[in-house]
């Protein structure tokens, strides 16, 4: 797997993925049929990998039946069911599941196999019954194709609740013989998750994993790809949606394209907040200093001014603009020689972040959509994690990272 950020797909991801490996950000491209027919797959994925990325297709049954008209074009469509048929699938049609896995990661050049799975829950054995179904189906494929084999663990909102139950869902996914992990954990809180106790057992789920000797894809990381590295992941995994900034299984259980916003004004990430700031309503309030601090730009923001007149900031440029961000942090903290050397580079940056919204709080300045509320919580949970996680840290020195 390699190392450092990697693009996660979702709707109209495809130029601005294309825009970012140009640009030389992004070690990889995670594919999705949620979002593009298998054709389009295909020729995407010999443009990214032309431009040097390693490309993977997660096949998403988290909500296992699931469909839509892109979906439809995989040959793993017919196998989209219920839970319960899924926990009836036949040895033969799990040979037929596994020449269609095959068969859709050929076409699109794939580095690695994701196996396909459902999401674990706490007090649900049966998950953990058709997710091993289905990581066999995967394993036939990746040995016809001779390719590494990942294992799906998407922990599901009954499983995060507490740190038991991450753990016994955890021994469970790593009972099988995978060569890397795909790992996402469902927060069930808007935006980007705050809660200390969550992050911290999201983190520690994490590290769990990477304490296998394999390597981790931190799925579904968005903002929080901060910390991907600081518990022990190869690659995380960003997006431009705020449906993609954590696992979330709305995004199969609605219409492709809700829509919504009208002329909301664009959202501008800031590196040194860690967040979004309204561009321009609330640049406009804070000292010209503060501002100025604040508008950390890349070359699609470039145009941006702390003091009138406001150039125009587009809601498209704004995404651009936070995955270039997000790209750019990660890959910075990927490079650490360790994880706990990760953990050191975000402390500061987030105790940083801490000052700045402390600043902007004395201004009287409240920023909308709470994006001060984790910066805090997460500095919490990472310390908290290096204190009691301690072994686990040695295991990861002792493997290099």
């Amino acid at each position: 797997m390699k190392r450092g950020p990697w693009h996660q797909f979702g709707d109209r991801s495809q130029n601005l993925a294309l825009e970012q490996l140009q640009a030389g950000r992004g070690v990889g491209v995670v594919l999705s049929p949620r979002a593009l027919s298998l054709a389009n797959a295909q020729t995407r994925s010999a443009q990214y990998s032309g431009l040097g990325a390693d490309i993977l297709v997660d096949n998403q049954f988290y909500v296992p039946d699931f469909s839509n008209r892109y979906t439809e074009t995989y040959p793993t469509e017919e196998f989209r069911r219920s839970l319960s048929s899924l926990r009836r699938i036949t040895p033969a049609e799990t040979d037929d599941l596994a020449a269609s896995i095959a068969k859709i990661n050929e076409q699109v050049g794939a580095a690695a196999i994701i196996a396909p799975a459902v999401c674990y829950e706490a007090g649900r054995p049966e998950t953990c019954e058709v997710n091993a179904s289905l990581f066999a189906a995967a394993r036939q494929a990746g040995e016809r194709l001779g390719l590494p084999v990942y294992g799906t663990v998407i922990l599901g909102n009954s499983a995060t609740g507490s740190w038991d139950t991450v753990a016994a869902v955890l021994d469970e996914a790593t009972a099988l013989s995978a060569d890397g992990w795909y790992f996402g954990f469902e927060f069930m809180q808007e935006r980007i998750p705050h809660g200390l106790e969550a992050t911290l057992r999201c983190c520690m789920g994490g590290l769990k994993l990477a304490c296998t000797g394999q390597p981790v894809l931190h799925a579904f990381a968005g903002p929080m790809c901060l910390l991907s590295f600081c518990f022990g992941a190869t690659g995380s995994a960003i997006g431009h949606s705020q449906n993609l900034w954590q696992f979330s299984r709305t995004r199969w259980q609605q219409s492709e394209r809700s829509g919504g916003g009208g002329n909301a004004p664009a959202r501008f990430f800031s590196s040194k907040l860690w967040g979004t700031i309204v561009y321009p309503d609330e640049i406009a309030r804070l000292d010209v200093t503060t501002a100025n601090l604040v508008l950390t730009k890349t070359e699609f923001t470039r145009q941006l001014t702390a003091r009138p007149p406001f150039p125009a900031l587009s809601r498209w440029e704004s995404n651009k603009h936070l995955v270039a961000i997000l790209c750019d942090t990660a890959a910075a903290i990927s490079k650490a020689d360790r994880a706990l050397s990760a953990c050191a580079a975000v402390d500061k940056i987030l105790g940083e972040s801490v000052a700045i919204h402390g600043r902007i709080e004395a201004q009287g300045v409240e920023l909308t959509d709470n994006t001060s509320s984790y910066q805090e919580s997460w500095r919490q949970s990472l310390l908290r994690l290096q204190e009691e996680r301690r072994q686990d840290y040695k295991v990861l020195g002792l493997q290099g990272l």
